[in-house]
């Protein structure tokens, strides 16, 4: 994997207190991670914090799984 997702499954295995070899990019938030509202607000908020994007409030409620996480934060880095 990338540098991009390792740095993302740190970031959720650290506030989610799971090991990282759990996580993929097909990983639900909620279903596979157990990840609650709360939880997926704190990610949010660190990865805003350790990689430098802004993700809207809207936008991070659209998040399911991993991917979609890294994918918009790819997207964002790039402009």
């Amino acid at each position: 994997m990338d540098e991009l997702f390792e740095k993302i499954q740190k970031l959720i295995a650290d506030k989610l207190e799971i090991d990282e070899g759990k996580i993929t990019l097909d990983s639900s938030f909620r279903n596979d991670l157990g990840a609650d509202s709360l939880d997926t607000y704190e990610l949010v908020y660190a990865i805003e914090e350790e990689l430098g994007v802004s993700i809207p409030d809207e936008k991070a409620n659209e998040f399911e799984t991993v991917r979609d996480a890294y994918d918009f934060i790819k997207a964002e880095q790039s402009k």
